[in-house]
């Protein structure tokens, strides 16, 4: 089955960009927590397998997509879920309740930052969904439903035009094919267009050195931001640049190793304690700003990664989804599949995310510059959330 989320919508100036926040619930906070909490184990499981290879996931965009298949499941396949997604809350209707509203405060704060999401299940016409599967889905994270002829290859076109205008034409296609024993594709995608508070002056934006993890050195090009501020940390390990967007709720997280340190050495320390303690430690800067531009796309299947969190079962024989498909007790998710783009610029950064999931029938001072690889993640401050998080291990 396939989540995604995203919609579009113009950015309006009326003068004023005061942010629209608002305190969390105790329901969301627990939500934010455990998505970010995802977010860190997820992110090491992806860094240490894919080496020295750029990485750039969307947390909330898999746990979104995972949380509408969660409502599906039942028994040990539901546990495993909750607890590989880290939910904490008591009840379905606690956690359903807790993405609806932290969805609906992440598209309003701040009029220069475009957040948006969308969902949709898209399943073949010879089955059907169960009832209260439908009405969860569509009640709390505003999901569409389709029924389509899963042999005919349009069915592969609609599911891919449908990704691609929620995604602002950055992400063309989730779906390549339809398996014979797919039933059922839940598609969760986002989309973020951010322009930086201090943009960076093109004017001087020139090649300068990035040093890789192995040795060698490649040019990609610097942007230089002289007139800005930003939040600066730094410790024995690391160095922590935080460069805010639109009127400062949402940011760029950039944690770069320190000394002879490498992004590795830095990942067990990577958790939302110790990003709170070096945020909360970080000082307003006024200091020139040195980091390269970059694009990154990315598309992996997370099955490995998920069973390694712990939902293993959910891909077996043994999977209860008894709460999904009219007369189908034996379904299981066939593979999780999540599709990224990121642009870093002078003006800002746009990054767009897919995760689908597939169900089958079972058979420096005075200036800071950014020239070696790191983690970075893309924030929204009120709420603590983390859309997007990745390592930039070679600019391209």
């Amino acid at each position: 089955m396939s989540l995604f989320s995203g919609c579009q919508k113009e950015m309006v100036d009326d003068g004023l960009n005061t942010p629209n926040i608002r305190p969390l619930t105790a329901q969301e906070q627990k939500t934010v927590s455990s998505s970010n909490d995802f977010a860190f184990r997820a992110f090491a499981q992806l860094s240490e397998a894919e080496g020295a290879e750029n990485v750039f996931i969307s947390p909330l965009s898999i746990s979104m997509s995972l949380g509408m298949a969660y409502n599906g499941a039942d028994g040990e396949t539901k546990e495993a879920m909750r607890q590989a997604l880290g939910f904490t809350l008591p009840s379905d209707d606690e956690i359903n309740k807790s993405f609806k509203d932290l969805d609906a405060l992440l598209k309003g704060i701040d009029k220069q930052v475009v957040f948006t999401s969308a969902n949709s299940l898209w399943h073949s016409n010879m089955v059907r969904l169960q009832a209260p599967f439908i009405q969860t889905n569509k009640t709390y994270f505003d999901a569409t439903l389709q029924g389509l002829d899963f042999a005919s290859p349009a069915a592969v076109d609609q599911i891919n035009n449908w990704v691609k205008s929620k995604t602002n034409d950055k992400i063309d296609k989730i779906i390549e094919e339809i398996g014979r024993d797919e039933v059922l594709f839940l598609i969760n995608a986002i989309y973020f267009k951010g322009t930086w508070t201090y943009p960076f002056d093109k004017s001087l934006t020139k090649p300068g050195p990035f040093q890789l993890e192995n040795g060698n050195t490649v040019t990609p090009e610097f942007m230089t931001m002289q007139k800005g501020e930003y939040m600066h940390y730094r410790d024995n390990t690391k160095e922590l640049v935080d460069l805010p967007y639109g009127n400062g709720q949402y940011s760029m997280t950039i944690v770069m190793p320190g000394g002879d340190n490498k992004v590795q050495d830095i990942l067990p320390e990577l958790n939302p304690t110790n990003l709170n303690a070096w945020l909360a430690g970080a000082k307003k800067t006024t200091w020139e700003l040195h980091m390269p531009k970059f694009n990154l796309e990315y598309e992996k299947k997370l099955n490995d990664m998920l069973t390694k969190l712990g939902m293993g079962v959910a891909f077996t024989s043994q999977a209860n989804f008894s709460r999904m498909i009219e007369g189908h007790g034996s379904v299981a998710i066939s593979e999780v599949k999540h599709k990224t783009f990121v642009e870093v610029n002078e003006e800002g950064t746009e990054a767009a995310a897919v995760t689908s999931t597939g169900v089958m029938v079972t058979s420096l001072p005075p200036s800071v510059r950014i020239d070696r690889p790191f983690v970075f993640m893309i924030r929204e401050k009120s709420s603590g959330a983390i859309l997007f998080i990745g390592k930039l291990m070679q600019p391209e």
